[in-house]
């Protein structure tokens, strides 16, 4: 099953080439580099185009100590309703999670698709993952040069990864090319137009302590990101964490607090444009009409 994912899946993250394999080398059909297959562990480290930023390999670093340190995470009020439009969109038999960490949805993944690759750029968090699951694919690289071939996926889960990214246009323009015509993506960010998260803003300090985003999203301007990187929105919303009452009390306050605050986060349901460049045709005829 595993050469057959390589075959018929994957490829070079560097110049798009296919897989080859011999004996026990497996290795890019053009550039010659080797990849580490060990199991259902696949590391494109020799493959994986450098973007030369002091900024990304400080991300890498973060990433590769919160696997070594960060405690499980576990299934709460934002992974359920990630979880919950999962399960409503899931088709098709090929899926790819981007940023899994340590897994918290992974096994559900596993159980509603016939292949579930997930990528991380932790090598400790990858680890972590193929302990609580028994046939996804963990695979080490850099999700700005996905080592996925073009419309090959039927669903991409990304979640809380594009804040973190030094590229968001690069990362999200690989989702376009790798997701099938009908495929959908599903992709969560914080959302910066909420109270709580403007006042993180305030001591905001990116650090192995600190916070790591990079980039900060309302949903307007995530909005106008996904239209002018090809990605047509299917539906986006905004959770919040549930209000519980207390004595009844919360009971008559909650749906007026649920209005008055912005959700936390952002989530959307993703599918690829059929014109990917139709932004990019506008703002041509913009220029060439003044």
């Amino acid at each position: 099953m595993l050469n057959n994912i390589i075959k018929t899946l994957l490829c070079c993250p560097k110049c798009r080439g296919k897989l080859s394999d011999e004996g026990n080398r497996t290795f890019c059909a053009i550039c010659r580099e080797d990849v580490l297959v060990d199991n259902r562990y696949i590391d494109f480290d020799k493959l994986t185009p450098q973007l030369h930023l002091s900024l990304d390999t400080k991300v890498q670093e973060i990433t590769e100590y919160a696997g070594a340190v960060m405690k499980d995470i576990k299934t709460d009020w934002r992974i359920a309703a990630v979880l919950e439009d999962i399960r409503e969109n899931a088709k098709g038999s090929v899926c790819l999670e981007i940023g899994g960490a340590d897994g918290p949805m992974t096994p559900t993944l596993e159980h509603l698709f016939d292949t579930t690759m997930t990528l991380d750029y932790s090598r400790h968090f990858l680890k972590r993952i193929q302990k609580k699951t028994e046939r996804a694919i963990c695979i080490y690289a850099n999700a700005h040069f996905l080592p996925i071939q073009d419309n090959v996926l039927d669903m991409i889960i990304c979640c809380e990864v594009l804040e973190h990214s030094t590229i968001p246009t690069q990362l999200l323009t690989e989702l376009r090319r790798t997701i099938r015509k009908n495929g959908v993506i599903i992709l969560s960010v914080p959302n910066e137009q909420v109270l709580c998260h403007r006042k993180q803003l305030s001591r905001y300090e990116y650090s192995h302590a600190g916070d790591t985003h990079i980039n900060f999203f309302t949903p307007y301007s995530l909005e106008r990101l996904l239209f002018r990187t090809g990605l047509e929105i299917v539906s986006m919303k905004t959770i919040y964490p549930p209000i519980h009452s207390i004595k009844g009390f919360f009971d008559n306050i909650k749906n007026s607090v649920k209005k008055s605050f912005t959700g936390n986060f952002i989530v959307c349901i993703l599918r690829p444009m059929e014109n990917p460049w139709i932004y990019w045709d506008m703002f041509s005829k913009n220029i060439k009409t003044k």
